[in-house]
C-alpha cells in the first residue's frame, strides 16, 4: 500500500490528509506545533481568511462544504471608511449571491484536523521535519523517523521540505518580504450585535497604511493594521497608539476598548511572497500551499490556492491511474504558473486596497466595470470575479485583467459620470480584445457563474 507522509497539519496539510485517506492510502501527518484543539490558539496571528470558489470546490469534492460553510460569515462587498468617517460600499459581485465567506483560520484548521482523524489519519504533533533520505525513502522528524512512498510538504512559508527539495533538485527558492508588517486587534460585539456592518470587509485606506476588519461568528471583528515597519517603530507608547488611531481611524476607536494595550501585547507579523522554480522532485516529493507559493493576503487567495492544489492533485491521481511521475509532472506544470500569477495579483491588490480604493478615479472605473458586466454578462467577467467566483486558472485571469485594464482606461478617459460612457465603444473593445482572448483560452465566462457547481476547470 502507498504510504503517504505529510509534513504540516495546517489547513492544506489537513485537507490533503483527508483527500489521501479517501483514496485508500495509509496517511501519517507530522505537525511541528502542539495540538491547537487542546491549546489556546496563538493570538494576534490569525488574519481571518475568506473562502471563495476554489476553496469551496476543493472541500465540496471531499464532501466537507456544508461543514465549512457552517462556520463562516458571508461578506458581500468592501466598505471603505474615509478619514472623515464617510462610508462607501462597493459590492464584490454582480449581486449578493456572489459573496466571500469570512472564516477563522483556527476554527477551520481544527475542523479539518478532526475530519482527518475521523477518516483514520494519524497526526503526530510536536514533530518537525529534520531530514530526508531520498535513497531510502525515510523522513526524519523530531518525533521520529518514518518510511514513505510519497512525501508532501505542506509546512508553510518556512517549509523545511521546500528547502530540502531545492537542495535535491537545484530549484531556485526565493522569498520576497513586504516592507509592511501587520498587527492584529479586536472589535467585540456591541450589545450582542455587530458594531459595524456585518456582511462587509471594512477597509480604512490611508496610502502608506490601512486598517481592515472581517466579521466573526460571535458578532466580533478581527481587525488588522498593515503599515510600514518604520511607522510601526514610531508607535512606542499607548498614547502614541491612541493619538495615531484618533487621527487616522477615528470611527473605530470607541469600538475597540483597550486597543492601546492590546497593540503591544500582540506580535507584529511579517508578510512575504515565496516563489520556487520546481514544486516536485521525481515521483517522491511534492509541495502544496504556502510551502510552494506563500502569498501576501490581499486577494484572499492563499488558502484557496492551496486548496486548489489539493483539488488538482486529486484530479490528476484519478486521471493518470497511479502513474505518480505523470501526476507530479502535470501538477507542477499547471499549478506553478497559477501560483506565480496569484502572487503577483495579491501584491497588486495590496497597493489597490491601501492606496486606490478611496480615490474617485478608481471608484469610477469600478462603477463602470460593474455596469459593463451587467450589459455583457454572457461574455464579460471582471478580473476580481474571475479570481474569486470562478475556477478559471489564475494565470488566465491575470492575462485577462491586463486586457480589461486597457479597455476601461480607454472608455473612462476624460469621463466623470457613467452617463458619459460610450457603451458602443465599450462593446466594440470587448468584442475586439476580450472575447478573442477567452475563446483562445477555451473558457466561456458563463460556464463559471457562482452557485451552480464547482466541478473544476482542468486543462
Amino acid at each position: 500500500m502507498e504510504r503517504i507522509v505529510i509534513s504540516g497539519a495546517g489547513l492544506v496539510g489537513s485537507l490533503l490528509a483527508v483527500m489521501m485517506k479517501k483514496k485508500g492510502f495509509e496517511v501519517e501527518v507530522h505537525e511541528k506545533r502542539s495540538d491547537m484543539r487542546l491549546d489556546r490558539a496563538d493570538s494576534g496571528r490569525s488574519i481571518n481568511l475568506i473562502v471563495t470558489s476554489r476553496g469551496m470546490n476543493a472541500v465540496e469534492r471531499l464532501g466537507l462544504l456544508d461543514d465549512v460553510l457552517a462556520i463562516t460569515v458571508p461578506v458581500t462587498g468592501r466598505m471603505m471608511h474615509s478619514l472623515e468617517g464617510e462610508l462607501t460600499y462597493q459590492a464584490y459581485g454582480r449581486d449578493e449571491s456572489e459573496c466571500n465567506y469570512s472564516i477563522s483560520r483556527a476554527e477551520l484548521n481544527k475542523l479539518l484536523m478532526t475530519k482527518a482523524e475521523e477518516a483514520g489519519v494519524k497526526i503526530i504533533f510536536n514533530s518537525e521535519l529534520q531530514d530526508i533520505d531520498i535513497e531510502k525513502n525515510i523522513a526524519t522528524f523530531t518525533g521520529g523517523s518514518t518510511e514513505f512512498t510519497r512525501l508532501f510538504g505542506t509546512d508553510g512559508a518556512g517549509s523545511p521540505t521546500r528547502k530540502k527539495l531545492a537542495e535535491l533538485s537545484g530549484a531556485t527558492d526565493t522569498t520576497e518580504m513586504l516592507e509592511s508588517d501587520y498587527k492584529e486587534l479586536f472589535m467585540p460585539a456591541k450589545n450582542g450585535e455587530y458594531a459595524i456592518e456585518k456582511n462587509a470587509l471594512h477597509i480604512w485606506p490611508r496610502g502608506h497604511h490601512m486598517f481592515m476588519a472581517l466579521p466573526n461568528l460571535d458578532g466580533s471583528f478581527t481587525m488588522t493594521l498593515y503599515m510600514d515597519q518604520k511607522d510601526f517603530s514610531n508607535l512606542k507608547t499607548p498614547k502614541d497608539v491612541r493619538d495615531f488611531f484618533e487621527k487616522e481611524y477615528k470611527d473605530s476607536v470607541e469600538l475597540m476598548p483597550g486597543f492601546e494595550e492590546e497593540f503591544f501585547q500582540n506580535p507584529q507579523g511579517k508578510l512575504g511572497t515565496v516563489r520556487l522554480s520546481q514544486w516536485v522532485y521525481e515521483d517522491k516529493i511534492a509541495l502544496l500551499g504556502d510551502a510552494a507559493h506563500a502569498v501576501v493576503p490581499f486577494f484572499g487567495q492563499g488558502m484557496n490556492c492551496g486548496f486548489e492544489d489539493c483539488f488538482y492533485l486529486d484530479v490528476f491521481i484519478d486521471r493518470f491511474e497511479g502513474n505518480w511521475s505523470k501526476v507530479f509532472e502535470e501538477y507542477d506544470k499547471q499549478q506553478r504558473p497559477n501560483g506565480h500569477a496569484i502572487a503577483d495579483m495579491a501584491l497588486e491588490n495590496f497597493v489597490e486596497m491601501r492606496d486606490s480604493v478611496g480615490k474617485e478615479e478608481f471608484l469610477f472605473q469600478k462603477k463602470v466595470e460593474a455596469a459593463l458586466e451587467k450589459r455583457m454578462s454572457e461574455v464579460y467577467r471582471a478580473r476580481y470575479g474571475m479570481v474569486t467566483y470562478t475556477l478559471i486558472p489564475y494565470k488566465f485571469a491575470q492575462e485577462a485583467g491586463l486586457i480589461q485594464k486597457e479597455i476601461l482606461s480607454e472608455i473612462c478617459q476624460g469621463k466623470k459620470s457613467i452617463d458619459e460612457i460610450d457603451w458602443d465603444l465599450a462593446e466594440k473593445l470587448v468584442n475586439e480584445k476580450f472575447i478573442p482572448f477567452t475563446k483562445e483560452r477555451n473558457f466561456g465566462v458563463e460556464r463559471y457563474l457562482p452557485n451552480t457547481n464547482y466541478k473544476g476547470f482542468v486543462l
